[in-house]
């Protein structure tokens, strides 16, 4: 029997098939170890009303940049070997000596209450599991340090962002410019709604290389209902602000990216996908991305997830959050897996440690399941649903 959720899934993304977006993994490729084409993986090629898909994963598609956005030939040649080692970890289960990337959150803090959002879900409930310290900023001290540490050891990238909006920490900028002096590819998520035309200079000036900014409708009264507390028009102004200053600055190796969760049970998913890319392709926003929703409270531990599943992020990234703790997963809100502390112990240590071999072990060995956290984990039911 199919569940609601499955009929859904299938639903909201079959229409890329027949445009060409074939949401399908390669021949051969496990579900839980999708290329990341998107990123500098491999492209499948496959064009659509002019648009290339750079396929991420079962639970995610991405339309590649037109060639006069493509900011891909603007980047020096490590940042290809960088992207393919990231493809390689993720299908091999080789997790080298040094994470390749980390997701650092400056601050837990954030200025919407998005509908679909884990963190508005426990303020709602009343849960504090997720921030048990309470509402606060990285210390700075604590960033230098990670930075200093980790620069030149085999990291790659870092992603300013989490659990909370990057742009309230107040050294956000220099936080930036500290990794991009270390030669890392800086990173952040953002709703765009503190962007303002004086902060999106510093942060481009900074060394910023990829702005992905979370705007889930094309449609003003939607979005609004979704991403309770933010304006459309302001925030589409910052967006296009953001492009014009990255525009005049000369800066076409910067990725940029607008994504949207597809929300169970929409009413016209194809309408919605066409208006969304006609929305930030006018904008010039380079990639466009579209993603399947994981629901709060929903227990997913009782839905099928696919055979021989393995979480690729084990392999390749790290999360740091607002306090120091460190674990593996980006849905691991709840602190289940925490695998180390950034504050007193050396990042190679805690990539290197028992915790994380005993996750590796568990999911190599098709036992996925027998780690709570993941048996209860969204990503390999999507995975299926994707699939």
């Amino acid at each position: 029997m199919i569940t609601s959720a499955q009929a859904v899934g299938v639903n909201v993304f079959a229409g890329f098939a027949d445009k060409g977006y074939t949401g399908r993994a390669p021949r051969g490729q496990t579900p839980g170890r999708a290329a990341a084409v998107g990123e500098g993986g491999t492209d499948m090629g496959l064009k659509a009303n002019g648009l290339t898909e750079g396929y991420r994963g079962p639970t995610y598609y991405e339309l590649a940049a037109p060639g006069e956005l493509d900011w891909r030939p603007h980047r020096p040649g490590g940042y290809a070997a960088y992207r393919r080692d990231w493809d390689l970890r993720g299908k091999s289960g080789l997790a080298g000596d040094f994470p390749l990337h980390l997701d650092i959150d400056p601050t837990n803090r954030c200025n919407l209450r998005c509908r679909m959002c884990p963190r508005t879900h426990y303020l709602e409930t009343g849960q504090n599991h997720w921030a048990p310290n309470g509402l606060a900023d990285l210390d700075f001290g604590l960033y230098e340090r990670i930075i200093a540490s980790s620069a030149g050891r085999g990291l790659k990238s870092v992603k300013l962002n989490f659990l909370g909006e990057p742009l309230l920490h107040p050294r956000l900028p220099e936080m930036v410019a500290l990794a991009a002096r270390a030669g890392l590819w800086v990173m952040i998520n953002t709703n765009a709604v503190a962007l303002t035309p004086e902060l999106s200079r510093e942060l481009l000036l900074a060394g910023l290389s990829d702005a992905f900014f979370s705007f889930d409708s094309p449609y003003p009264g939607e979005y609004e209902a979704i991403r309770v507390g933010a304006n459309y028009r302001k925030v589409l102004a910052n967006i296009a602000s953001f492009m014009a200053i990255k525009d005049e600055l000369g800066l076409k190796g910067v990725q940029t990216r607008a994504s949207m969760v597809l929300a169970e049970g929409l009413a016209d998913p194809e309408g919605i996908k066409s208006d969304y890319i006609r929305l930030f392709r006018d904008l010039k926003v380079a990639e466009i991305g579209f993603g399947l929703p994981t629901v709060m409270g929903r227990d997913y531990s009782l839905l099928p997830s696919p055979e021989g599943f393995v979480c690729p992020d084990l392999f390749r990234r790290m999360f740091i959050f607002n306090d120091g703790l460190c674990g593996p997963c980006c849905g691991d809100w709840e602190r289940r897996l925490m695998v180390g502390d950034a504050n007193s112990e050396p990042i190679a240590d805690i990539w290197n440690g028992e915790a994380y071999r005993r996750l590796r072990e568990a999911h190599l060995s098709g036992r996925h399941r027998d780690v709570p956290a993941c048996r209860d984990c969204s990503v390999p039911y999507l995975s299926g649903v994707g699939a």
